[in-house]
């Protein structure tokens, strides 16, 4: 891509990087990158990306906004509570580089969408929270020969790596295999400190970068690990198993192993309140004016309506987030049976969706959870 006077002067303080150069801001600026994920990680990732110029990028994340992200997750303020963060974030970045082409989608990252969330990326960098949602990534980067840059924090712990199919470096399973989302840590409940997120964003926007332009990406083979408590950084080298289930000898990146979750019950948000979350089989694209004339109809009071989704209080003890894609946050519910009984009412039966688009064992993972 060619670029202009305004892009020489917006991006001079780069170009003259050894590094970078001329020609390397003309890739950057005909890159196509997806950051799946944009809180306390992929904010800091989307808005170094969106600053330096990437042609295209495409934001993918479900949640919407709360008051706990707002210590860390830099692109929202007290204004977006309740909207959803791929809308936040694509508005925001587009205020910071309107030359940017950007595109968002609500979806959930799993097994049932990965493929299509991901495909036409030159680039994908990981600000998830989750290894399920990590693994279903991971085999779709592999199996679209796509490279991924993996990064997580935790505490004052943070790490990263560059995933690079093509060149057969190891990946994702390979050195973080059969772990359970049940089982491992979250912020919620843990805590983050905020500069370790921004440590490791700028580890995966270096890796991006170098990967963008044509370099070698340093973290191929190795896991970038730092440690704020003491300032401890270092590289660990990492090697491929020939007997990974996503990338070893035999294995198929295309065959999903993790099946999607119809409702996931996330503890260690919104000051201890349950917190559910509903995920359709499929991309609804939902009428957010349908839905919001039938929240008006039932008496319950909207509290903030985007373009991608609308957060109401379905009583006085439980709110409802919705975003276009169909996913549902359900605040205060205290059993699944509740959530899922609230979603039937809205989503099924409200807007006549067809079962099938949802999960087609609604029904029976309804009566399953009443039990």
């Amino acid at each position: 891509m060619d670029l202009t006077d305004n892009d020489l002067e917006r991006y001079s303080r780069q170009i003259v990087l050894q590094n970078i150069g001329f020609e390397g801001q003309e890739k950057i600026r005909g890159s196509f990158v997806t950051v799946v994920g944009v809180g306390g990680l992929g904010a800091p990732i989307a808005q170094q990306l969106a600053a330096m110029g990437v042609g295209k990028m495409r934001i993918v994340d479900r949640d919407v906004v709360e008051l706990s992200n707002l210590h860390r997750q830099i692109l929202y303020g007290p204004g977006d509570l309740g909207l959803p963060k791929a809308e936040v974030a694509v508005n925001k970045l587009r205020e910071l580089n309107p030359d940017v082409e950007f595109e968002a989608l609500t979806t959930s990252m799993n097994d049932d969408v990965a493929d299509d969330a991901v495909r036409g990326s030159d680039l994908v960098l990981d600000g998830l929270d989750s290894i399920y949602a990590r693994y279903a990534l991971n085999r779709a980067c592999l199996n679209q020969k796509i490279p991924y840059i993996f990064g997580s924090a935790i505490e004052t712990i943070g790490s990263a790596t560059s995933i690079i199919p093509e060149n057969g470096t190891p990946c994702l399973e390979c050195f973080q295999p059969d772990l359970r989302d049940e089982d491992l840590p979250k912020c919620g409940t843990e805590g983050v400190h905020p500069s370790v997120l921004t440590v490791v964003a700028s580890a995966e926007v270096s890796e991006a970068i170098r990967i963008l332009i044509g370099q070698p990406a340093i973290l191929a083979g190795n896991l970038f690990y730092a440690d704020i408590s003491d300032l401890t950084f270092d590289k660990i080298k990492i090697s491929k198993q020939d007997g990974c289930r996503a990338c070893g000898s035999g294995a198929d990146a295309s065959r999903k192993y993790l099946p999607r979750k119809l409702v996931e019950d996330i503890c260690g948000r919104e000051n201890g309140k349950s917190v559910h979350v509903i995920t359709p089989k499929e991309n609804l694209k939902l009428s957010l004016d349908d839905l919001e004339v039938l929240v008006k109809n039932k008496g319950q009071l909207i509290r903030k309506r985007g373009e991608l989704g609308l957060t109401f209080g379905h009583s006085d003890k439980i709110s409802v987030s919705v975003v276009s894609s169909g996913v549902a946050i359900i605040v205060g519910a205290f059993t699944e049976t509740k959530a899922l009984e609230i979603y039937d009412d809205l989503i099924i039966k409200g807007l006549n969706i067809a079962l099938e688009r949802i999960d087609p064992n609604f029904i029976q993972v309804l009566a399953s959870t009443g039990k």
